[in-house]
């Protein structure tokens, strides 16, 4: 499959990777995307927050 995304790579503990599998298993996600949906919503609120500055960010392919 050809993407345009970028790869990152983590290290989890065996249980975390395990209850992540099991959590996309449940909402009909592959484990990537899982976590990528869950990385959005932390930057999400984040942004909301005040916590991260969204002035610097580019945007999203969709919003241009």
């Amino acid at each position: 499959m050809v993407t345009d995304k970028k790869r990152i790579s983590l290290y989890v503990e065996e249980n975390l990777k395990t209850d992540l599998e099991r959590l996309a298993k449940i909402r009909k996600r592959s484990l990537s995307n899982l976590i990528e949906v869950i990385c959005e919503e932390i930057v999400k609120q984040a942004l909301h927050s005040g916590e991260l500055d969204d002035s610097d960010r580019s945007p999203k392919k969709e919003e241009i």
